[in-house]
This record gives C-alpha cells, structure tokens and sequence, in this order.
C-alpha cells in the first residue's frame, strides 16, 4: 500500500498506522473483545488520553446500577489499577462519602468531569468517523448520569430541561457487538447532530453537534 492510498489517523491528517478502539478497549472485560469498533489511527492519539481513559473506565463502573459485566470490569480492571497506583486510588476518591440510594448505603466522590468529558469527546469522534466517514471533534458533551453532581444549583432547571429534548428525540439504536458493555444511538435535532452512549446499561452520555451539511433522521435511550 502506497502513501497515497494509505488512510489517515481518525483524529488528524498524519498517516494511519494503527487502530484505535471505540469505546477504549479497556472499557471492555476480556469475555466481551470480539469484534470492537476500530478506526485508523496514528500513533499518538491511539495512546493520547491512556491516563484519562483509566480514569474514566474506573469512575464510570462504580455507577450506581450498572450491570454485571460494570461490576466485574470494577473488581478486576479498576481494582488492579489501583493496586498499581495508589495515587491514582486517592484522586478517584479523595472525598469519598456513604450516601443512602434506595436504602442502600453506597459511596459518593467528587468527580473530575472535564476528564470523562476528554474521553467521550474522542470516543465519539472515533464513533463518527466509523460511520460517516468524516472527522468532526466540535461535539458538547452531557454526562447525563452525573447531572446532580456536576452541575450547579441554580442551573439544574435548565440542564434538566435539556435531557428532556433529548429524551424526545427520535434515536435509532446501532448494533454493537457488546451490547452489556455498550450501547450507540444516533439521532437528529433541527440543525444538529446527536450521539446517545449508554455503557453497562446504566451510565448515559449523550454527544451533539451543529449539522454542516443536512440532517438524516434516526431513538431515546432509556
């Protein structure tokens, strides 16, 4: 294969020579890697975020309700980095607290948004690419799992009037090969571009961007 022919990264213009996954590998447990999304890549941005990646994969599979396979990625992956790093362990947790949800006492922490954020921006970016064919990085992310959390009181009407345009948009779910791990919606707003990510079934982030050339149509995730 010559330069000319050869398929450049997903995330620049340098020569692809590698693959990157999407979601991050890693977010998968070993009995779920078959088949993952891949998009070509260079060599820096397959590794760019490795530290972030970690981070996100471990605080998004101690939310609360994920599933199983959530669960068991936590007990092995997550456990194991920490075991590695104890810094790491007490910056995922330095303000961990017991919470009462459901009648069930669980631990609450301060989570660094803008790292998840970093992450699902290049997630659905990689995501993008695979299916339009086009490189487009402008997305706003909403981790809609942490709304309580992250965003400030006086803007909670607001953002909560946000997920409530998302939750009537007409999506149309993508298969995934790993549906436990993750799920992939798309949809269309006037004027705009929707991802929905749901990953263990429980942890909700929704993608959108302004549409440069049309919309197409396509489901709430719920």
């Amino acid at each position: 294969m010559n330069a000319k022919s050869q398929p450049t990264c997903y995330a620049c213009d340098e020569l692809a020579i590698t693959k990157e996954h999407a979601p991050p590998r890693s977010f998968f447990p070993p009995v779920h890697r078959s088949k993952l999304i891949t998009v070509p890549s260079c060599a820096r941005h397959n590794n760019d975020n490795s530290q972030d990646i970690e981070y996100a994969r471990n605080v998004i599979s101690t939310y609360y309700g994920v599933n199983s396979a959530g669960q068991g990625l936590f007990l092995d992956k997550a456990m194991r980095s920490f075991d590695h790093s104890p810094a790491l362990l007490k910056t995922t947790f330095s303000d961990i607290r017991p919470v009462t949800i459901q009648g069930a006492t669980c631990g609450a922490f301060t989570v660094d948004v803008e790292r998840i954020e970093t992450v699902m921006r290049a997630c659905v970016s990689a995501l993008h690419f695979h299916l339009k064919g086009e490189k487009r990085f402008d997305w706003e992310i909403v981790l809609a799992s942490l709304q309580h959390g992250s965003v400030p009181s006086d803007a909670l009407d607001a953002w909560s009037g946000l997920l409530s345009i998302f939750q009537q948009i007409p999506f149309t779910v993508k298969p995934t090969n790993a549906p436990d791990v993750f799920e992939l919606a798309t949809g269309d707003i006037q004027g705009g571009l929707v991802y929905g990510l749901r990953f263990y079934k429980s942890f909700l982030v929704y993608a959108f961007a302004a549409e440069e050339h049309g919309c197409s149509n396509s489901f709430p995730l719920r």
